[in-house]
């Protein structure tokens, strides 16, 4: 049976191990670089925002393809976005294959290369980032209210509530969980514009993410109360 394309549930939940494993599987199947580069933008997308590291993801496949596929106008607009994926020498080979000379290069990413940044592997959060948020949303409580948040600060859970319509106006969300929350609006705008840019998101032909609903997007703080009388999958629905 044929391999099917990657949906959003399984690029923005499904754990690194087996969507790497997806990822790869598919490209096999079908060799749809375009498709792949555009997973890998989703994923530089969810590594930005989210504690978990989903950095460098397919590395090797994403390499192959910038170094030995086809140029095409794609290729161009998101060689920089994994910059981080070559070594100096690689990088240059990229760049030679991609564009006719260094001014063209400049000229046609000078207007994304801010927003590049974001989506760096250095510039990834991890958990100890939520150390910065409870120091954000604890800045007004008493010296007693931030010790205690401190002292139970594993029975937190961040989301990203982000919202988009589709090609039909209908609007639909997207939940990150784990999410670095101390991030400013501006970055989540500029972050989830980036989904906007993508075309492989369908959902009965129509497409999804055409425009960010920016006044129903949220930052949401959960504080996870235990109980004993809770079995294992209780608490992690608690968590959902």
């Amino acid at each position: 049976m044929a391999v099917k394309p990657l949906n959003e549930r399984q690029l923005f939940r499904m754990k690194r191990e087996n969507l790497e494993k997806r990822i790869n599987q598919y490209y096999a199947e079908t060799h749809d670089s375009e498709a792949v580069l555009e997973y890998g933008m989703a994923v530089l997308v969810r590594n930005a925002i989210v504690m978990e590291d989903y950095s460098f993801i397919c590395k090797d496949l994403i390499r192959e393809i910038f170094l030995t596929g086809e140029p095409s106008k794609k290729m161009q607009d998101y060689c920089l976005y994994f910059y981080d994926y070559f070594d100096y020498s690689d990088w240059e080979i990229v760049r030679k294959r991609l564009f006719k000379h260094k001014a063209e290069f400049s000229e046609l990413t000078r207007p994304i290369r801010a927003l590049t940044k974001l989506v760096r592997a250095a510039a990834a959060p991890t958990f100890d980032t939520v150390d910065d948020i409870l120091t954000m949303i604890t800045k007004n409580d008493t010296e007693e209210r931030k010790a205690n948040a401190f002292a139970n600060k594993d029975r937190y859970t961040f989301l990203y509530k982000s919202f988009f319509e589709d090609a039909n106006g209908k609007k639909h969300n997207l939940t990150f969980r784990h999410a670095d929350i101390s991030k400013s609006d501006e970055e989540f705008y500029s972050l989830l514009e980036i989904l906007t840019k993508l075309t492989i998101f369908e959902k009965d032909g129509t497409r999804r993410f055409t425009e960010i609903v920016w006044d129903d997007c949220q930052k949401v703080t959960k504080f996870l109360i235990y109980s004993s009388k809770l079995d294992d999958k209780e608490k992690s629905a608690l968590a959902e």
